[in-house]
């Protein structure tokens, strides 16, 4: 017989067609399942931003429709209506976030919850792009100045002369083109609203500071009045010390009306 191995070389056994048919449909399976797994690798990979780019889609379909019902809210005087609607743009809004909160803001205008409507437009205020801010500073400005009349309604000067500086300082750092003309941070006349209310605001500061000092004279004087007899006996001995007081004012009265009247010049 011949020696299997010639040279160092091992000769192959020699395969079928059927065999060979069957060998090339495993490995045609084998990279079809690879091929397989790789597509759902990379579809478990591109999940996330396929979501979210939907989200965003939606989100942007539907935000044009809450912004309007927000606005008829707010035009029909429909506090609660106006905050819902401000609050349905808030949800998953990545996009154009301050507006959620400008609408709140006016929601809760409308309701006289000038607080709450602080807090949103302050909010609003740092998640808007500085172009697009002016109207928000508007509001926000408008609010304070509520705030610190509110406080100078009840008697807090000092709070309300805290309210009307943060106001004024909001106006102040208002950005130069919200008093440029045609400027499109300045459509809505937003730098004529921001010019009055600063001059309201340093009007109001005086004022404030004005009823602070009148207050703080005022309670200088009351500390210096007199407190009231502690007893009884105290009480009873100051009456009789004003009746017998009394009594010498009148019977000199009567002694000035005896006397023959004096001539005094006219005192003009």
């Amino acid at each position: 017989m011949m020696n299997p191995q010639v040279l160092g070389e091992t000769v192959q056994p020699s395969t079928s067609p059927a065999e060979s048919s069957e060998l090339a449909k495993a490995e045609a399976a084998a990279v079809l399942i690879a091929a397989r797994r790789r597509r759902r690798k990379l579809l478990l990979i591109a999940a996330p931003a396929v979501l979210v780019t939907a989200v965003v889609a939606l989100k942007l379909l539907s935000l044009p429709l809450a912004a309007g019902q927000a606005v008829s809210a707010y035009d029909a005087g429909s506090a609660d209506g106006t905050v819902r609607a401000g609050q349905a743009m808030g949800v998953l809004n990545l996009v154009e976030r301050y507006k959620s909160h400008f609408a709140v803001g006016d929601g809760y205008v409308l309701r006289g919850d000038f607080t709450q409507a602080k807090e949103e437009f302050a909010t609003a205020l740092e998640l808007v792009p500085a172009h697009e801010s002016c109207k928000v500073r508007v509001n926000l400005v408008l609010t304070l100045e509520k705030l610190g009349e509110a406080q100078e309604k009840a008697g807090d000067p000092a709070s309300a002369m805290e309210f009307f500086a943060q106001g004024s300082e909001t106006v102040a750092q208002a950005p130069r083109d919200c008093f440029t003309p045609n400027s499109p941070n300045n459509e809505d006349g937003e730098g004529d609203a921001l010019r009055e209310a600063a001059q309201r605001l340093q009007e109001k500061q005086a004022g404030a500071s004005a009823s602070g000092e009148e207050g703080q004279k005022g309670e200088g004087e009351s500390e210096q009045t007199p407190p009231p007899p502690a007893s009884k006996m105290e009480q009873l001995q100051e009456a009789g010390q004003k009746a017998q007081r009394e009594r010498s004012k009148g019977e000199r009265l009567d002694e000035m009306l005896e006397e023959d009247p004096q001539q005094h010049s006219k005192p003009w």
